[in-house]
């Protein structure tokens, strides 16, 4: 019985060291996926733009699925940043340039008289923080 219970435990521990070097390989692919995906989108913005774009990737390990959320910031007139563009993209899936296969999208308005368009799957939204919190499965899990 001791010897069936040791087996089973090193069994199931050489299964966990290959599913965690397995995770780290997606992740790593994942993470350079996203920094490509990410310069070919910031090719849109060229120097001299008040815009300003930055991104976060994530190997969403639950879908099996590798997302970057992409932000888009200007500088308003008191200097301070001011989030106006964000979109969640699956970097194997999507391209920057279309952004109907966006996962996500959430666009504030400059000129303040709409409300922000925000969308994440088929849940549409109004506030960047609900945004934020449709996009959360996808870039914690």
């Amino acid at each position: 019985m001791t010897r069936l219970l040791l087996g089973v435990f090193f069994a199931i521990l050489m299964v966990s060291q290959v599913n965690a070097q397995s995770t780290l390989a997606l992740q790593e692919k994942c993470a350079e996926g996203a920094r490509r995906f990410f310069l070919e989108y910031k090719n849109q913005y060229r120097n001299g733009s008040d815009y300003f774009p930055d991104y976060t990737s994530h190997y969403n390990n639950k879908l099996d699925k590798c997302f970057i959320h992409i932000s888009v910031f200007k500088l308003a007139k008191n200097g301070e940043e001011e989030s106006v563009i964000q979109y969640l993209y699956n970097v194997f899936e999507g391209t920057p340039e279309s952004k109907t296969s966006a996962y996500g999208r959430f666009y504030k308005f400059m000129d303040r008289t709409q409300l922000p368009f925000c969308k994440v799957g088929d849940k549409s939204c109004h506030l960047e923080a609900e945004f934020k919190a449709l996009i959360k499965p996808y870039m914690e899990e």
